[in-house]
């Protein structure tokens, strides 16, 4: 059988696995899509195939320091960590690392003659009194608020233009998204302007968007209507629009197709089993409480075996 990569065609198969068109399903299309969304919901919760690690860079803005949190995409799971705002690699020829670098090391090219084992202790030294007296950033995180409140001095500790970058997990996302409002772009300018556009809350750095369908790599996002591109357009336009193309290969995942297909069959079994005992014609019962139960006892099985397979280590969620 060929790959299954389009909501389309992974519709059909679950529609197959359970008879159809052999027998009629007694399930409305929308009830379908809502059981696949529920499947895909528990498959990037759980499933260490439903999301992804990244580092998330974001440039603090007037209106961060304001309000005094940072605006992470719906995408966005599981913030676990925030990086320190100081830098170890200071170009500041009054820094510590700086002169050790520039009085102890000079010849340290030359591996043979010059042991690094000092500098390397020296190093880690600083590390410890900075962890003692500067520590790592305290955050808090909701994926339900969308917003990354740090307990930090947001006067004192960042400033305009500074950059907060965040360990995080986001959702792997299957379908193909159309991004809000349209967009200005010019084959010799790698800047794209947005009407209407929200970037800051729907792209990410590195993204790979698509312009009327022809591909390209976000560079950054410098605000919600403007954002800059790796290659030059390939199209000029006024009235442009973006879209994200999903992951397919989820569409083609094991547990995926399998638990869709159950959630399906107890959204079916649910329909009918209000008329249960009933004889069709040709002599057939329906029977849906039996249906219903195989369903719950499915997905349970279901359920149980991902925790025990392929779920990450508890500590994924601390955050």
């Amino acid at each position: 059988m060929a790959k299954i990569q389009t909501r389309q065609k992974f519709k059909e198969y679950c529609l197959r696995r359970l008879g159809w068109p052999v027998v009629e399903i007694n399930i409305d299309d929308d009830q379908v899509e809502d059981r696949i969304n529920d499947a895909l919901e528990f498959f990037n919760l759980y499933h260490y195939n439903g999301t992804e690690k990244l580092f998330m860079k974001h440039q603090i803005t007037q209106e961060d320091i304001n309000r005094k949190w940072i605006y992470c995409p719906d995408t966005i799971l599981f913030v676990i960590g925030v990086f320190p705002f100081t830098g170890a690699n200071s170009s500041n020829m009054f820094d510590i690392r700086y002169q050790m670098r520039l009085n102890d090391l000079y010849n340290l090219h030359n591996f043979t003659s010059v042991s690094y084992v000092h500098y390397e202790i020296t190093m880690q030294h600083l590390r410890t009194l900075n962890l003692i007296f500067t520590g790592t950033p305290q955050f808090r995180f909701n994926s339900m608020q969308n917003r990354l409140f740090l307990d930090i001095d947001w006067d004192r500790d960042v400033q305009v233009g500074s950059y907060v970058i965040m360990e995080c997990y986001r959702k792997i996302n299957p379908d193909l998204i159309t991004l809000t409002g349209t967009v200005t772009t010019n084959t010799e300018s790698k800047i794209i302007t947005g009407t209407n556009t929200i970037f800051d809350q729907e792209i990410l750095e590195n993204d790979v968007i698509h312009i009327n369908d022809i591909p390209n790599q976000v560079d950054k996002v410098i605000s919600p209507t403007e954002l800059t591109v790796i290659d030059y357009p390939q199209v000029t336009s006024n009235n442009a629009t973006l879209t994200i193309v999903g992951l397919s290969d989820v569409w083609n995942d094991k547990f995926m197709k399998a638990y869709a297909t159950a959630k399906i069959k107890y959204q079916w079994a649910t329909n009918i089993k209000k008329y249960s005992g009933i004889q069709l014609p040709g002599g057939v019962t329906l029977n849906g409480k039996e249906m219903y139960d195989e369903a719950v006892a499915e997905i349970d099985h279901l359920e149980e075996s991902i925790h025990i397979t392929s779920i990450l280590p508890s500590d994924w969620l601390i955050g």
